[in-house]
């Protein structure tokens, strides 16, 4: 559906107005003297029909570059692209609306961009008003619209034109948590219709909770494209660190394993400035080691870490999470929850007892041994995959937590 091949764009980077004429009026001579940028770098990728991708990146990283050429916006410099299939975007707000004209009229003005006569679109405006759930507004300029109803708006368009190919920017995050949950939902919806999603996000349990795959941007270029869980989790480590170059933690990375003897774990990813640290996890059921748990029953983690000299005793703490399978925390422990501080430095034990309410399924141990003297956290190590636990039902129940209620009818 949609095929990048050594995509690039370059801004030219001028001090002042007057390089810009000067430029103009004596481009060979002066061109090579203004500084160009490459918001994108020979970017090359290609997306399957029914692929949810998300675009993950910090700011400046080149993700909404990316998308304002995919959609038209702007042209690259350089490369090509190919897009198999109606496409509609929610960029960041503004993209596509006349600020002048009424709600009804945007949405007629972006059924043309679309490609959509205003006959079809007139049969689609019934579906988009209620959506989008601004009331008498829909007729009133939208330059007057909350951030919050202009999003409304936007999203309803880009979704009920029924696109074969949806592309989402940041835009959902002003959004309301109803709203974004009822956005949601129909992504939901869109992946079972074989629809292919395009999703950029900070967030990224929302990354890996909608998509099955990740495409990393950094300074412009790709550094890592596939399974969500594994490239989101090397972006974890990436923004937790002090490194600037996301190269530079891929490698730092692979460099490290080679000389560090440890037990064997069998991680998603492990980072941290002293790999080793966390020397040993061990999961029981009683006095059992196992892995596999009937929901509700007592599951203990027991964590051997090695805290290294100098550290700062009172910012160092220990923290276990249980992730689902995309990789969304479920159930958070750490010390600091509970203000508990280590005593010493050197081996200690760490022993949490919680109980397993949760639904039949397989879910992801993590462990991260923290250094909280600064946001965000910090690790010395971190191991998301540090065990795996498997969760039995004798029946099957709605939802991923089971907790228990007390739950009572009475006659009235």
């Amino acid at each position: 559906m949609i095929e990048v091949k050594n995509l690039t764009k370059i801004y030219k980077m001028y001090k002042n107005p007057a390089e810009r004429i000067k430029e103009s009026l004596f481009p060979k001579s002066y061109g090579k003297k203004i500084r160009d940028f490459y918001a994108l770098n020979d970017v090359s990728f290609s997306i399957e029909k029914g692929e949810t991708v998300g675009i993950i990146g910090k700011n400046g990283s080149g993700k909404s570059t990316l998308l304002k050429i995919l959609t038209g916006v702007i042209n690259a410099t350089s490369g090509k692209k190919v897009m198999d299939g109606t496409i509609s975007a929610l960029l960041e707000l503004g993209t596509g609306f006349n600020p002048e004209y009424s709600g009804i009229e945007n949405i007629y003005l972006n059924g043309t961009i679309m490609g959509l006569t205003r006959e079809q679109m007139k049969g689609k405006i019934d579906e988009i008003c209620a959506f989008a759930e601004i009331g008498d507004f829909i007729n009133q300029p939208v330059k007057n619209y909350s951030s919050g109803m202009f999003v409304r708006l936007a999203f309803a368009v880009a979704i009920n034109t029924d696109p074969e190919i949806l592309i989402v920017d940041e835009a959902l995050a002003v959004g309301d948590y109803r709203f974004q949950a009822k956005c949601y939902n129909k992504f939901e919806e869109m992946k079972e219709r074989g629809k292919t999603i395009l999703f950029v996000s900070h967030d990224i349990d929302a990354v890996r909770r909608f998509c099955s795959r990740a495409i990393w941007l950094d300074g412009g270029r790709v550094v890592m494209d596939g399974d969500v869980n594994s490239v989101s989790s090397k972006y974890m480590e990436f923004i937790t660190s002090n490194e600037t170059d996301a190269l530079a933690v891929i490698n730092k990375q692979k460099k490290e394993r080679e000389i560090v003897v440890e037990k064997e774990f069998d991680p998603i990813n492990r980072f941290g400035d002293y790999i080793g640290t966390i020397k040993n996890v061990r999961v029981f059921k009683g006095i059992e080691e196992t892995e596999v748990f009937n929901s509700g029953d007592e599951i203990t983690v027991e964590v051997d870490v090695e805290i290294p000299e100098g550290a700062d005793l009172e910012n160092t703490g220990l923290a276990i999470s249980i992730k689902s399978k995309n990789g969304t925390d479920l159930v958070v422990s750490a010390l600091h929850d509970y203000d508990m501080r280590f005593k010493k430095t050197g081996h200690n034990r760490v022993t949490f007892k919680l109980n397993a309410y949760l639904n039949v399924g397989e879910y992801t141990l993590t462990t991260g041994l923290e250094h909280r003297d600064s946001l965000p956290i910090s690790y010395f190590d971190y191991i998301e995959g540090s065990a795996y636990i498997k969760i039995l039902t004798d029946r099957e129940y709605f939802g991923v937590l089971k907790v228990p209620a007390e739950v009572k009818i009475e006659d009235i």
